[in-house]
């Protein structure tokens, strides 16, 4: 049997279990925020391990690949309850614990998730585990908060990314965007693509910079291009156009789209699906981002132009921004833009703000308020 622990090592080891979960923020939405610690028989940390990214190994995963045969008739520390489903990512937690031959698991709280709550005490006690929930519950749940908003949500999460000069400008004065942001800031956005399942533009994101929108991440995987266009006019000569047949590839169109058009694209490899109109020129936001849900979108990152995230925003589609700020000016002077937005009174402000040195940049990350959902 592994060693007692007394009540206040155990809250001690969960909070910093809570700090090694704080290392995934950002990176596993909507995935919860998860760390965990595995104690030898004798009592001693073995492993530590926490979510870093969406769709990666869980944190219990990573804490037992650490601690290897040390694990053996040891504790596992976690701040939330194991899975004990199969994921279409990750194999259950829960089984994971079994096969180590841990003797006892101590969660922080419940996971609020009806396909795993609850079946994670079953299935460790009879393995012979035994099992306890609760340990600074309180602030384990807070660490969950946005996971269990996103439980009834029916999109995906949405992350939007965007460069900008110091003067606010997201391209020069031809209409180009290539390269606003250093390389350091580049090699963050293809980590961003990697942790992705879906990367969406809009049309003038292909006229503008003709982007390919795949991972450079060595071992990582293209997430799904999708592009919105309502007028299904994307160049069959674009690039991502070019290589759909290597690379999964989305046109989401408006409704009683050109047949011809569609047929064109289709034999290139693209995919292409019609969802309703939200007015001329415009589909409707958030039932093209249901559609991919229903395609097994859990997360998405939306790297469009100005004119395609701001109506995400102003349709509270965006969970969570990523906005990489270059030491460049780009506009004549310094000036107010005209008309348009928000009253700075009104204005979205990011919660739970990091912002980072990143090379010459800085990137400026945060949580959307939840009333712009």
């Amino acid at each position: 049997m592994s060693a007692d622990l007394s009540a206040a090592t155990l809250e001690r080891l969960m909070a910093e279990a809570l700090d090694l979960a704080a290392n995934g923020r950002f990176r596993v939405e909507p995935n919860p925020e998860v760390g965990a610690i595995v104690l030898d028989a004798a009592g001693l940390v073995v492993g530590r391990g926490f979510h870093a990214k969406w769709g990666g190994p869980h944190a219990e995963a990573s804490a037992l690949a650490e601690a290897g045969e040390r694990a053996r008739g040891g504790t596992v520390i976690v701040t939330l309850e194991p899975c004990a489903h199969t994921a279409k990512k990750t194999p259950p937690c829960a089984a994971a614990l079994a096969a180590a031959g841990v003797v006892r698991v101590v969660a922080g709280a419940a996971d609020p998730s009806p396909a795993t709550a609850g079946l994670a005490a079953k299935e460790l006690r009879e393995a012979g585990i035994a099992y306890r929930c609760g340990v600074i519950e309180d602030s384990c749940r807070a660490a969950i908060t946005r996971f269990e908003r996103h439980l009834v949500a029916d999109r995906p999460w949405i992350v939007a990314k965007w460069a900008m000069s110091l003067d606010g400008r997201i391209a020069d004065a031809s209409g180009a965007s290539r390269w606003i942001s250093g390389e350091a800031s580049r090699s963050i956005v293809h980590e961003l693509r990697d942790s992705a399942d879906a990367v969406i533009v809009g049309r003038g994101t292909i006229d503008a910079d003709d982007p390919l929108l795949t991972s450079r991440v060595a071992g990582g995987r293209n997430p799904l291009r999708v592009v919105i266009d309502s007028a299904l006019s994307v160049p069959l000569t674009s690039r991502v156009v070019a290589t759909a047949r290597d690379i999964r590839t989305l046109v989401i169109t408006s409704a009683g789209a050109d047949a011809t058009r569609r047929a064109a694209l289709e034999r290139e490899g693209v995919e292409v699906t019609e969802v309703a109109s939200a007015g001329p020129g415009r589909i409707d936001a958030a039932e093209a981002m249901r559609e991919l849900a229903r395609r097994g979108v859990g997360r998405a990152l939306l790297e469009s132009g100005g004119r395609l995230t701001g109506s995400f925003a102003r349709e509270g589609l965006i969970d969570q921004a990523a906005v990489f700020v270059a030491p460049l000016l780009l506009g004549a002077g310094i000036s107010p833009s005209q008309g348009g937005g928000w009253p700075i009174e009104e204005a979205p402000r990011l919660e739970g703000v990091r912002v980072s040195a990143v090379g010459d940049d800085c990137v400026i990350e945060g949580y959307w308020p939840r009333g712009g959902r």
